[in-house]
């Protein structure tokens, strides 16, 4: 019989092109766990980095979404007459600043006709403010931030009752002037509101 001769394992040293390439392919199961080392090793600083670049996002967000004050455009449409009152103001105190009747003062005798109630509203960093006023229990005006003139008021005594509301929540404030009226009138009762 003839003999074969045994094909000897060559080393890798000794492989040349392909059969190298096909060596080192069929060593890859025993390389293993030094790949795992080294994809993990690799892993640490890539998550780092992400972490890092989540986090700058995140405080870079917070800093755009923080609002910053815009001025703020008050629209007031008065019952009835259909009249609106727009106000343009920076921020301001939701709420009533310091309001009242300087004049007539109470229990003044009054003969002028028109008579004019001079309200002071002082708003300072407040919002803006509506009012509405009645004579001896009659019928409420409607809400305007105007002065008050009261033409043809009956003689005697006069109990005048005024309503102030913020114009941005519900804050709300009476007051009450009473005065006597001792002027000519032609009716008895009448008033109207002043620029």
């Amino acid at each position: 019989m003839p003999q074969t001769k045994a094909k000897k394992k060559t080393a890798p040293e000794k492989l040349t092109g392909w059969r190298r390439f096909v060596f080192a392919y069929r060593e890859i199961p025993n390389k293993k766990p030094y790949i795992e080392f080294f994809t993990a090793v690799l892993s640490i600083p890539v998550l780092l980095t992400v972490i890092l670049l989540n986090v700058n996002s995140l405080r870079q967000d917070k800093k755009a979404t923080t609002p910053t004050p815009q001025p703020e455009k008050i629209f007031v449409t008065v019952a009835d007459s259909g009249k609106t009152v727009t106000t343009s103001t920076g921020p301001c105190k939701a709420g009533l600043g310091d309001i009242s009747i300087d004049s007539p003062d109470e229990n003044d005798v009054v003969t002028d006709n028109p008579v004019t109630m001079d309200i002071n509203y002082e708003q300072g960093s407040y919002c803006e403010a509506v009012w509405s006023y009645r004579v001896n229990g009659g019928k409420w005006s409607d809400y305007d931030d105007k002065s008050v003139a009261l033409y043809n008021l009956p003689q005697g005594k006069i109990k005048f009752e005024l309503r102030v509301k913020s114009v941005v929540n519900s804050a709300t404030r009476n007051l009450t002037r009473s005065f006597v009226y001792q002027g000519d009138s032609d009716q008895k009762v009448g008033s109207s509101s002043a620029n």
